[in-house]
């Protein structure tokens, strides 16, 4: 018969544990046999103190109308709300904000409002719901791009050691050729949904700096609209003010109009041509830089630099007329 030798003493932790163990065992036990949830699924109650207290310490926000202000206006406070009545709470307040916004659009085309006022808030909410929604749109197609890029070995074609996905996998993206970089990015975007292209538009101001024919056209419109109000202005006293609004117009489709080929021919100021090599170049760097600099070295009768400044005339002519 073997012995075995006495248990020691528990000591002070061993104590606890097991203390701790039978706690949890009558806690399993009670919920399982009396349906009493255990302590760790309890929620705690808070008091209408303590609600009204986190309430004020809450800072006030006048939200608009966006995903994060719906969910942020959901009551989570209540202790008992659990994810699906939470989710239910903010799926209705969406159809509400839906609601809400059609209903404006109704109001406002119908030209139904009470007053200007009115009509001006219900605007407010139709063109920023529209930006919400256009925002969002914006994220969904960054995020399925991302997706794309993600998974481009499960999307690009294989087979051989040549190809594309070989050529991704033991490439990094700045490593790749130019071109093999253009053709992964043609096939993902090919791989989306047409919804989820994202297509980049330059703006007017780049149109206008690149292309003489839409430069034009755009200040003949800004020009109409100033004589479409100057009567208007005069009556109503504001003329200063479309004054200064169609300069600034004006400077946004074209900020180096005033420096013409009279100008720079008449100007003996190299300072004055300097600050307007600096707008010129800024704005599209087009052939008034040679006349610039070479009135500048008309007047400090520099040689050298007006031969330079033919050469560079030259350079330039050939670089348009492209690859022989």
């Amino acid at each position: 018969m073997i012995r075995r030798p006495p248990r020691s003493t528990l000591s002070s932790s061993s104590a606890a544990s097991d203390v701790y163990k039978r706690q949890l065992q009558l806690d399993t036990h009670n919920y399982k046999f009396t349906g009493e949830p255990p302590q760790w699924l309890k929620y705690r109650e808070r008091t209408e103190e303590e609600v009204n207290f986190t309430k004020t310490i809450i800072p006030h926000v006048d939200f608009a109308s966006c995903y994060e202000a719906l969910v942020y206006d959901a009551d989570r406070l209540n202790g008992n709300l659990n994810r699906k009545e939470f989710g239910n709470e903010v799926k209705l307040r969406l159809e509400k904000q839906s609601m809400t916004v059609a209903r404006a659009e109704s109001i406002v085309k119908d030209a139904k409002a009470s007053d200007e006022r009115t009509e001006d808030i219900l605007i407010a909410r139709i063109v920023d719901e529209e930006h919400v929604q256009a925002e969002m749109q914006y994220v969904k197609c960054i995020r399925a791009n991302e997706l794309a890029e993600d998974n481009r070995l499960d999307i690009l074609p294989g087979g051989s050691p040549s190809s594309l996905r070989e050529k991704t996998r033991w490439n990094v993206n700045t490593e790749l050729h130019p071109l093999d970089r253009a053709e992964i990015a043609a096939r993902l975007t090919a791989w989306l949904p047409e919804k989820y292209h994202i297509v980049y538009f330059d703006d007017f101001q780049t149109v206008a700096a690149n292309d003489t024919k839409y430069r034009s056209e755009m200040l003949k419109i800004v020009d109409d609209v100033e004589k479409e109000y100057t009567a208007e202005a005069k009556d109503k006293n504001y003329s200063e003010d479309l004054k200064e609004v169609i300069q600034s117009l004006k400077d946004d489709v074209d900020p180096s109009r005033h420096i013409t080929s009279e100008a720079i021919k008449g100007c003996s100021d190299l300072a004055k041509l300097e600050e307007w090599s600096h707008v010129v170049h800024e704005y599209n760097g087009d052939d008034r830089m040679f006349e610039i600099y070479g009135r500048a070295a008309q007047l400090t009768g520099d040689k050298a630099h007006s031969a330079l400044v033919e050469e560079m005339k030259g350079w330039y002519a050939n670089s348009k007329k492209g690859p022989f």
